[in-house]
């Protein structure tokens, strides 16, 4: 019995610090008149890294039919030190969207 009890837990743990590691990353939607918008904002470098992955993930699934085409997913680097309140947050959120490529 206590065999299984032992890999049960190590594989809980591991689970809820899985979770636990993409919890960093924030994530803003922003309406644009019927498109929207999804910004995931890192706030240091490793965070940043992870935004730009779940952006790129977003966008590979947009591309393939699996996600809304009405909503584009972008990448924001707040890792600099520069806090943005949040309309400063939007302008940058559309910034991104508009110089990135369909």
């Amino acid at each position: 019995m206590k065999r299984y009890i032992l890999p049960a837990v190590v594989a809980a743990l591991g689970f809820a610090s899985i979770g636990s590691a993409y919890a960093t990353v924030e994530s803003y939607t922003v309406d644009l008149n019927g498109y929207a918008v999804i910004g995931f904002v890192g706030n240091t470098p490793a965070d940043y890294a992870r935004a730009q992955q779940q952006a790129n993930s977003w966008e590979t699934q947009r591309h393939l039919m699996l996600k809304p085409q009405s909503i584009k997913a972008v990448a924001i680097d707040q890792s600099q030190g520069v806090a943005l309140n949040q309309t400063e947050l939007r302008a940058a959120i559309v910034q991104a969207a508009l110089a990135k490529t369909p």
